[in-house]
């Protein structure tokens, strides 16, 4: 390995044992499980992976030319640009140079700006189209000895403990059969002091509430047009099954994952709304839809309603930082 992560960072993520690297295969010198190069990347996923995590991997690595797409609009998007800049800027206050790990990296797009900030990045993901993604993203920004790009699992992670200044969650705990068991990963292989950040993680109660209605209208609209298609076709397993976290849900997680330091913050009420609202529009009906400037609007009110006690417990998603004992 070269640049941002050494050799004698890895562990076995299957028995947590040391690994030897033999040609172009990781070896465990205990459960003798062997982790090859899968596009051109280390693969640590377990070998038994399945279920929800095997869905997502093949989903995000199908339909890699939509969310490539999708992501153009996304960053113009004056309620992504706002609550992304949020949570990257607790991770800005770490020392430039410092390791910080980005666990479901998707495309890339938060990791460079840390990049470009002067910290270094190991990226994670378990879907091989998105993180080749990422690593030629990063490569074209001249970003090679900074970085490292590896397949793995969230819940069984490929590294020793104690190793990273920061770790990066965005969007992606709802994506996980086992949140918790992420979580207590996260706090063992960050640096005592260490921070967890997690990014634009939604709510529960738009999905108790919103998105069966929403669902309802989407399917009387394709029978109006004469389609036949499934309006969540484009939507990932875990996406359709996800109920989101309350504030409750979090705090919960983060003391059972043994964070005894975190502070939730809202990320986004009538903006996320408008933000959305475009999104499905897009997505199904492909108008293009943009309203950037109700969702500029929107984050005026979305900072008022911040204050606003009880009110503030019900944000479209959540941003949240954590610091690891």
């Amino acid at each position: 390995m070269t640049g941002a992560i050494s050799d004698n960072l890895f562990r076995c993520p299957s028995c947590g044992n040391n690994l030897s690297l033999s040609g172009e295969v990781w070896n465990c010198t205990t459960c003798q499980a062997e982790y090859p190069k899968r596009a051109t990347l280390w693969d640590f996923t377990p070998r038994d992976v399945a279920g929800i995590s095997l869905l997502e991997r093949e989903h995000y690595t199908d339909k890699i030319d939509y969310y490539l797409e999708m992501h153009q609009t996304w960053q113009g998007s004056p309620f992504y640009r706002h609550y992304h800049g949020r949570f990257l800027d607790h991770l800005r206050t770490l020392e430039p140079g410092s390791l910080i790990l980005e666990l479901g990296c998707g495309l890339g797009h938060d990791g460079l700006e840390l990049l470009r900030s002067g910290y270094r990045v190991v990226e994670t993901d378990i879907a091989p189209g998105q993180i080749c993604e990422a690593r030629e993203l990063h490569q074209s920004e001249g970003f090679t000895g900074d970085c490292e790009h590896l397949l793995a699992d969230a819940q069984n992670l490929p590294f020793a403990d104690g190793q990273f200044d920061g770790a990066m969650m965005v969007a992606m705990l709802h994506h996980l059969p086992d949140p918790l068991a992420a979580l207590r990963e996260v706090k063992r292989v960050l640096k005592p002091g260490g921070m967890l950040v997690l990014g634009t993680e939604p709510n529960t109660w738009q999905h108790a509430f919103l998105f069966p209605a929403g669902k309802r209208m989407l399917h009387a609209a394709y029978r109006l047009m004469g389609r036949e298609a499934d309006p969540g076709e484009m939507v990932s397993a875990a996406d359709k099954e996800t109920e989101g976290f309350s504030a409750y849900d979090l705090e919960y997680l983060f003391i059972r994952a043994g964070l005894e330091t975190w502070r939730l913050e809202p990320a986004g009420f009538i903006s996320a709304a408008a933000f959305f609202v475009a999104m499905e529009f897009s997505e199904h009906f492909g108008w293009g839809v943009k309203l950037f400037g109700l969702e500029r609007a929107g984050i005026v009110i979305d900072e008022w309603l911040e204050k606003k006690g009880r009110l503030a417990r019900y944000p479209w998603h959540w941003n949240a930082v954590a610091i690891s004992p």
